[in-house]
């Protein structure tokens, strides 16, 4: 049996077990956990107003944009070259084209999340101008559904530079894509930069660079200079003095170069790091609201980031500008690429078109023209399958280089079969003709004796040679005449002896040889040798007259 003392405290563990349960359901129920974690967030975040926005954005916002990329609109390899510009008698590097990935980790700039969800319809009737801000970060835009729904201009970022150490400047991925299909559509352009400069010549930098990239752009609104970095990655050491510097040498190169200017900054950094009076440009006030409490000047207006315009995917930040424009601006710079360098080409053929890569005289842009494919074909040498005669036509054909096309003509017969193309050819023709007359008279008397010789050679050699293709022909003609005449007349008395001797040789050579293609050919003509003899005349009658004639 228990004890009154074992009782006693049998029954105090009891009771402390029973309110130690109570106390953990209560806490659980009543969401303990919750308020403490609440209260934690509230007192970190307390102050903070937009920067808040900013650090958490990326888990308020799930968006899926499409983020395909119209190759056709990237920089070809020859417009990523480094060259430089002049800039108040200093030279300024403009770094080689690099187009950013999208989503690029060395992007410092976030998908904001602030203000009031909104539409086009929420500010028409303040009367004022309606736009968006984008960048990659908006992925693929239907800009053409963007314009239906009465979107006025918008500022498009053309690119940025990386918050790491080195700070590559890149290109921002859909910067190409959004000014195209922005202009095609009539809605006018601004530019902005979103800067991680640390000092002056970086900031002129980043100006010439950009500059350098929308100059031929039909720009109507103001180029923006952003920077947001204060504390942060290679800029968390800059006082407001030295980005208040970089932002005046930004927007003065800019302005030099004949485009508007305009300084874009939140509410905070405006009035607290940023020496605003240094700052004679348009001010682009970014202060997600429905009513700022900025009192200072600014003529255009970022309300919210919670914007949702037809043809963008996701939140959007939509703008009001106070002041527009009547007509798209020109753009600076106009492309002569008809005068260009080609860097790269593909001649057209009769099967396919070609095309060229040529740069801009002026400037580092480079456009693909089409080369038309051709409607001609080409063709190689004739071919002869069939050779023309004199009673009968010939057949000859060509094939196309590309497209094996053949061509076929006919020969007309009696015509000199012809090729042409790389022939050589080797023409030999040796003519000997020898003559030899030999006339002997002898008299012994008082009478008169006439001797007349008369010997006529006439040797023709005609010799046509027709070669072409790469033939090889080889034509000997030989042709040997020997002529052998002996006249004798012996005369032993005294009547008149008369000898008439007459040679006559004619020797007539044609030689013809037509050599098709890689042949040999081998002509060799012998002429005849023709030999003639003697006649003998006497006479011994003294009564007589006695004549001795030889004539071949």
């Amino acid at each position: 049996m228990m004890s009154l003392k074992g009782k006693i405290i049998l029954i105090a563990v009891l009771t402390m077990i029973f309110v130690s349960a109570v106390g953990v359901y209560a806490y659980t129920q009543l969401g303990g956990t919750s308020e403490v974690a609440k209260l934690n967030v509230e007192t970190k975040n307390k102050g903070m107003k937009e920067e808040v926005a900013i650090e958490v954005k990326e888990e308020v916002i799930q968006v899926v944009p499409d983020t395909t990329i119209d190759e056709s609109l990237l920089p070809t390899s020859a417009e990523d070259q480094e060259k430089t510009v002049k800039y108040k008698d200093k030279e300024v590097v403009i770094p080689k084209r690099k187009v950013a990935a999208v989503k690029d980790s060395e992007d410092g700039q976030r998908q904001k999340s602030g203000g009031e969800a909104a539409t086009v319809a929420t500010f028409e009737n303040d009367g004022q101008y309606v736009g968006i801000d984008v960048s990659q970060w908006q992925g693929k835009i239907n800009w053409s559904q963007v314009a239906a729904s009465g979107v006025q201009f918008a500022m498009i970022r053309v690119g940025f530079r990386g918050y790491a150490a080195e700070g590559n400047i890149k290109e921002d991925a859909y910067f190409r894509q959004n000014i195209n299909g922005a202009v095609a559509n009539g809605i006018k352009v601004g530019i902005y930069f979103y800067s991680t400069a640390r000092n002056e010549e970086e900031a002129i930098q980043e100006a010439a660079w950009t500059v350098d990239k929308i100059k031929s752009y039909a720009i109507t609104y103001p180029v923006a200079y952003d920077f947001e970095e204060f504390g942060m990655h290679r800029t968390a050491s800059i006082s407001g003095a030295q980005a208040t510097n970089n932002a005046i040498a930004f927007l003065n190169y800019v302005g030099s170069q004949g485009f508007g200017t305009m300084m874009y900054a939140n509410k905070s950094d405006i009035t607290s790091r940023f020496q605003k009076s240094r700052l004679p440009y348009k001010f682009w006030l970014a202060h997600y609201t429905s009513q700022t409490d900025y009192t200072g000047s600014y003529q255009m207006w970022q309300r919210t980031s919670k914007g949702s315009v037809p043809g963008i995917s996701g939140p959007v930040d939509m703008n009001i500008a106070y002041f527009g424009y009547g007509s798209a601006a020109k753009p600076k710079h106009t492309h002569d690429f008809e005068n260009g360098t080609i860097i790269k080409q593909e001649a057209a053929t009769c099967l396919k078109a070609g095309y060229k890569v040529v740069r801009c005289k002026e400037c580092s842009e480079s456009k693909e023209i089409e080369i038309p494919k051709l409607t001609t074909h080409a063709y190689g040498e004739w071919i002869i399958d069939e050779e023309a005669t004199e009673t009968k036509d010939g057949l000859k054909h060509r094939v196309c280089k590309n497209c094996k096309k053949e061509d076929e003509a006919i020969i007309p017969k009696g015509t000199q079969n012809t090729n042409t193309g790389n022939n050589t050819s080797t023409n030999t023709n040796t003519n000997t003709s020898t003559n030899t007359s030999t006339n002997t008279n002898t008299s012994s008397n008082t009478n008169t004796n006439t001797s007349t010789n008369t010997n006529t050679n006439t040797n023709t050699n005609t010799n046509t040679n027709t070669n072409t293709n790469t033939n090889t022909s080889t034509n000997t003609n030989t042709n040997s005449n020997s002529n052998t005449n002996t006249n004798t007349n012996t005369s032993t008395n005294t009547n008149t002896n008369t000898s008439t001797n007459t040679n006559t040789n004619t020797n007539s050579n044609t030689n013809a040889n037509t050599n098709t293609n890689t042949d040999s050919s081998t002509n060799v003509d012998n002429g005849s040798n023709n030999s003639n003899g003697s006649d003998t005349g006497s006479g011994s009658d003294g009564s007589q007259t006695s004549e001795g004639q030889g004539e071949e």
